[in-house]
C-alpha cells in the first residue's frame, strides 16, 4: 500500500512539470546597438555623426509590431509576424541630445529607450573682452587696445562643453637691428561655459592663436592680432621728498604705465639737469622692446646730494611709447629737532652740582646750551654752550653744572634750529639725603664767624664746644664728654648732620670716631 502512494506522488510531480500552467508567454527582448555599441535601456551614448542604429527583437510568440521613434516621432515601423526581428537604420539628427525609443509587441509589449547625444560641431566662442562678437561670429582680424595687460574673455556654445583651451601670444620686436620673437603660452582647464585669460602684450602688433577643445576633441581655432597703441603717459603716485639733512634729500614714489616704463628721473626745480649732482636718472633695467611685466609698475627711492636753497624737485617718468609725465614735489624740511633729557642720567651729582645728559635729533640744529635755574627765584645759576657753528642733525649732551642753593634745581636744554626757532626741554630734580637719627630733628642752620676757628650753633640742640673745666669735648645730642689734653688743643671743624660743624682736636680725631660710633649705638 505504501509503495502505491509513493508512485502516485511521483506521477503528480511529473505531470506538474510537463503540463503548461496556462500563464502568458514572456515579453519580447530588445537589443539596441548605436554605432556598434550596445546601449542598455535607460543609458546614453555620444556620437559625432548621424548614427547607424541596429534593432533586434526576440519573442516566444510571433512579433506583431516593431516601432522605432526619434524624439517621439516614428522613423521606422514593421510587422514581422515572426519570433525574431533584426534591422539597421541610418538616423539623421542635428547636434544635441535626442531620445531614441524602440517599442515591440508580441503577446506583451516591451519598450527600450536611450539617449543619443550628437556633437558634430566645433565649439563656438562669443568674445566679451577686450572686444565683443556675436554668438557664432569669428573674432575680427585686428583689434587695437591702449594697454599691455588685457584679459581675453568669452562664453562657449557646445553640446558637450569646452574642456580646455590653449592661447599663444607672439610679439615681434627689434634688438640691435635684428628681429626677435617673444612667445608666451597660456592654458586653462576645467572650464564651466566661459573663460577669462589674462594676456600680457608687447608694444605694437601681437599675433594671437586661440584653440578651444570640447569633450569629443573637436577644436575651434581663432587667429587674430592685437595692436597696443599706448597714448597715455605714465602716472606718478605716493611721491615724497624729505630732507634727511641739510645736504641730503630722499625722493620716493611709484611710477605706473599702461604699456611699459622706460625710466624715472629727478632734478631740482628751475635748475639744469646736466652736471648737477642733485639730479638722478633711475633706469628700471636695460631697456628693450621685449614685453616685460616688471615695467608696468616700479617703486623707487633715491638719496640725492642737495645744495642749499632747494625747495622743490621735479620727478618725471617716460614710457617705451615716448609718453612723459612730470610732477613737482615740494621739499619737506625736518627742521625742528626732537629734544630729550635722560630721566636717570640728569641728576644731582653732589649737593652743589648737577649732571646734564640728553640728546637732540631729527632736525637742523645750529646751536645748543644747557643751564640750571633756581626754581624758587627763576634765576639762572649756571649755563654752558654745548654746540655752536655748523648745522647738525644729531647732538649728544653731557655737562656738569652748578646747582642752586637748597635741594631743588630746574635743568634746561635749549636748542636753536636752522630757521631760528628755539626749542626748550626742562626737568626738575631734587637732592635727597638720608638722616642719621631714627626721629626727626629741628632743621639746623650753620652760621660762619670771622674768627679763625668756626663756631657751630644749632637751636635748640646744645652747642658742641670743648669744656675748659674738663679739658674735653662734649658731643651734642648724646651728652658724652671726651677728655682732651691741653697740649693737644689744636682742632679742626667737623660737620655733624642736622646740628652743624664743631671743632675736633687733630690728634685724637680717630679716637673720637670710635667713641662717636659707640655713642650712636648706645642712643639706638
Amino acid at each position: 500500500m505504501g509503495s502505491i502512494a509513493v508512485r502516485l506522488v511521483l506521477s503528480a510531480l511529473l505531470v506538474a512539470t510537463v503540463v503548461p500552467t496556462g500563464t502568458a508567454a514572456a515579453s519580447p527582448s530588445i537589443t539596441l546597438t548605436v554605432e556598434g555599441t550596445t546601449v542598455a535601456d535607460g543609458e546614453s551614448t555620444l556620437v559625432e555623426t548621424d548614427p547607424d542604429v541596429r534593432v533586434r527583437a526576440d519573442a516566444d510568440t510571433p512579433i506583431r509590431v516593431v516601432a522605432v521613434r526619434l524624439d517621439g516621432t516614428t522613423v521606422h515601423r514593421a510587422t514581422p509576424n515572426t519570433t525574431s526581428f533584426d534591422t539597421s537604420l541610418d538616423l539623421e539628427m542635428p547636434s544635441g541630445d535626442h531620445t531614441l525609443t524602440v517599442v515591440v509587441k508580441a503577446d506583451g509589449v516591451t519598450t527600450h529607450e536611450v539617449t543619443v547625444t550628437k556633437d558634430a560641431e566645433r565649439p563656438y566662442v562669443r568674445y566679451t573682452a577686450p572686444f565683443e562678437t556675436d554668438q557664432y561670429a569669428p573674432p575680427p582680424e585686428t583689434v587695437t587696445v591702449n594697454r599691455s595687460q588685457v584679459v581675453l574673455r568669452g562664453n562657449f556654445t557646445d553640446v558637450t562643453g569646452v574642456t580646455h583651451l590653449r592661447i599663444s601670444r607672439k610679439t615681434t620686436y627689434d634688438v640691435g637691428g635684428m628681429t626677435r620673437n617673444d612667445t608666451e603660452i597660456y592654458t586653462q582647464g576645467e572650464l564651466n561655459g566661459s573663460f577669462a585669460q589674462p594676456i600680457f602684450l608687447g608694444l605694437g602688433r601681437n599675433t594671437i592663436t586661440a584653440r578651444y577643445y570640447d569633450g569629443l576633441g573637436h577644436q575651434r581655432v581663432h587667429n587674430f592680432s592685437v595692436v597696443v597703441e599706448d597714448t597715455a603717459p605714465p602716472t606718478l603716485s605716493n611721491l615724497s621728498a624729505v630732507r634727511q639733512s641739510p645736504t641730503t634729500l630722499r625722493v620716493a614714489g611709484v611710477a605706473t604705465d599702461n604699456g611699459q616704463l622706460r625710466n624715472v628721473s629727478i632734478h631740482p626745480k628751475n635748475h639744469s639737469r646736466t652736471g648737477n649732482r642733485s639730479s638722478a636718472e633711475i633706469p628700471l633695467s636695460p631697456w628693450s622692446e621685449k614685453p616685460d611685466r616688471d615695467r608696468l609698475r616700479h617703486r623707487f627711492a633715491r638719496n640725492l646730494s642737495l645744495y642749499t636753497g632747494v625747495t622743490a624737485v621735479v620727478v618725471s617718468a617716460n614710457d617705451t611709447a615716448g609718453n612723459t609725465v612730470e610732477r613737482v614735489v615740494t621739499v619737506r624740511r625736518t627742521v625742528a629737532p626732537d629734544l630729550r633729557l635722560d630721566p636717570t642720567g640728569t641728576r644731582f651729582a653732589t649737593e652743589g652740582t648737577v649732571v646734564v645728559r640728553g640728546r637732540a635729533t631729527d632736525g637742523e640744529i645750529v646751536s645748543a646750551s644747557v643751564e640750571t635755574v633756581d626754581p624758587d627765584t627763576g634765576e639762572v645759576v649756571d649755563i654752558a654752550t654745548v654746540h655752536d657753528g655748523e648745522t647738525v642733525t644729531d647732538l649728544s649732551v653731557e655737562r656738569r653744572l652748578d646747582a642752586p642753593d637748597g635741594r631743588h634745581a630746574t635743568i634746561r636744554l635749549r636748542v636753536v634750529d636752522s630757521a631760528g626757532t628755539e626749542h626748550v626741554r626742562a626737568v626738575d630734580r631734587q637732592l635727597t639725603v638720608e638722616t642719621a637719627t631714627a626721629t626727626p630733628e629741628p632743621t639746623a642752620t650753620a652760621t660762619a664767624t670771622p674768627e679763625p676757628t668756626a663756631t657751630a650753633t644749632a637751636t635748640p640742640a646744645p652747642t658742641a664746644t670743648p669744656s675748659p673745666e674738663s679739658g674735653g669735648l662734649t658731643i651734642p645730642l648724646i651728652g658724652v664728654t671726651v677728655p682732651i689734653p691741653s697740649v693737644l688743643g689744636t682742632s679742626i671743624p667737623v660737620p655733624v648732620p642736622f646740628v652743624g660743624p664743631f671743632d675736633v682736636p687733630i690728634v685724637p680725631a680717630a679716637g673720637l670716631v670710635v667713641v662717636g660710633l659707640g655713642a650712636v649705638a648706645r642712643a639706638r
